[in-house]
């Protein structure tokens, strides 16, 4: 069996996890361009041979119940979904009403979520009622007016749910949320709008488009519907960073960073453009036999940093100290690994000082870090400069690795360095 498929079908894989009811289909969300890092996790925290369906920032997989934890452990995904549904539908293309009347129809007649539902209902512990009585769902409509003025009274209402386990006895409150790819002769919300009507008639749920405890995505490929229970209320980037900066790195990103680096235990990793040390702690937090490293030149960024490792990570090996990237008061052939996010020029600083910067930046790299085993692992989203840079230190490191990613709607690169075996002189 392959170990991962990037064009291999969500319907097969979904007829596989049928054949067992202890087994359930587990999409994840992954910022665009690392997924072959979330694959390789997966692989490391499940199993070595799972099978997995890649596509452009989520991976699929089939895993038990009981191992769902580990999924739920998992640092380079951002959200967790059980998948409920896969359907085929033949779609006309040209015809609105027609193709909603296939996706209403399918809902009421093919689309059985009972087995996912029970399943969201132990991973997120919520104790209110799945399936209530139409006299339970009609005294909700009732007191739906007083949640009504609570919410019109509360302008800090959060827009992504609540947490399913503080729903005590509550008939459950969803929404529906359509992601399509491909030509259709309808629009997302059409589409949302009749499977979350059909699904309502079905299970006698209330709708909340803020308040909800279960958000079901319905993401419709070409000719094909995939319908996925969010586990996750909050999403997993969500972690670590209490002080953020202007360009606070999300620490799903920052843990992929690191992985690309392959730290060793006992390896010195700095980050010297550490801004709220979003990858430091990272680093500290997930490689405790590494001792890390961090710094910035400006001292507002430092003293965030200071607050974010005194509450995120107190005990780990994670030093901070305010310096120039341009003049490190490090040794030469010192450091084993160099992670950072470079200034973009977008949100922060600007392209022409960059090109000054990155110069000066990577030939102090190529002198701290270790000749023929050191590694550097950059983000930049100024291509063109770091390419320039890259020129004036060509004899210093090797690019083994280049990923395009996505940084809060940027398109960026990934450079995955080497340091040769030439001295720095």
């Amino acid at each position: 069996m392959m170990d991962y498929d990037e064009d291999s079908s969500l319907y097969d894989l979904f007829q596989v996890s049928l054949t067992n009811d202890n087994l359930f289909m587990i999409g994840t969300s992954v910022d665009t361009g690392f997924e072959w890092q979330a694959v390789d996790e997966c692989k490391e925290k499940l199993d070595k041979n799972l099978h997995v369906v890649k596509q452009r920032g989520k991976i699929y997989f089939n895993v038990n119940l009981d191992n769902l934890i580990k999924v739920q452990e998992m640092r380079s995904i951002d959200n967790i979904f059980i998948v409920g549904s896969v359907l085929r539908l033949k779609f006309d293309g040209t015809n609105k009403e027609n193709d909603l009347k296939l996706c209403k129809d399918a809902t009421r007649n093919d689309l059985k979520l009972e087995k996912a539902l029970n399943a969201w209902k132990n991973v997120t512990q919520f104790p209110g009622k799945m399936y209530p009585t139409i006299n339970e769902y009609e005294e909700a409509i009732r007191n739906e007016k007083n949640v009504e003025c609570v919410k019109s009274n509360n302008s800090k209402i959060r827009k992504r749910g609540q947490n399913p386990a503080n729903a005590y006895n509550e008939v459950l409150r969803y929404r529906v949320t359509c992601e399509r790819t491909g030509k259709h002769s309808f629009e997302s919300p059409d589409a949302a709008k009749i499977i979350g009507g059909e699904l309502q008639d079905k299970y006698h749920w209330l709708v909340d488009l803020s308040l909800y405890h279960l958000e079901i995505i319905c993401k419709i490929v070409q000719n094909e519907i995939v319908t996925q229970l969010r586990i996750t209320h909050e999403s997993k980037h969500h972690r670590n960073i209490i002080h953020f900066g202007p360009t606070t790195l999300r620490a799903t990103i920052c843990y992929n960073l690191l992985r690309l680096a392959q730290p060793n235990p006992g390896d010195i990793i700095i980050d010297p453009m550490c801004g709220s040390a979003s990858i430091p702690i990272e680093g500290g937090l997930v490689y405790g036999s590494s001792y890390i490293l961090c710094g910035d030149n400006h001292s507002k960024a430092v003293l965030r940093s200071k607050s974010n490792i005194e509450i995120s990570c107190p005990k780990s090996k994670v030093d901070l100290t305010q310096w120039d990237v341009c003049y490190l008061p490090l040794l030469n052939n010192s450091i084993d690994i160099v992670v950072t996010d470079m200034p973009f020029g977008k949100r922060s600083g600007n392209m022409m000082d960059n090109r000054v910067l990155y110069k000066q930046f990577l030939l102090q790299l190529g002198r701290v870090v270790r000749c023929n085993t050191g590694r550097l692992v950059l983000l930049t989203y100024d291509k063109r400069s770091f390419n320039l840079s890259l020129q004036a230190a060509a004899d210093l490191f090797k690019v083994t690795k280049m990923l395009g990613v996505n940084i809060g709607g940027l398109a960026a690169v990934v450079y995955v360095l080497k340091r040769t075996r030439v001295e720095y002189k």
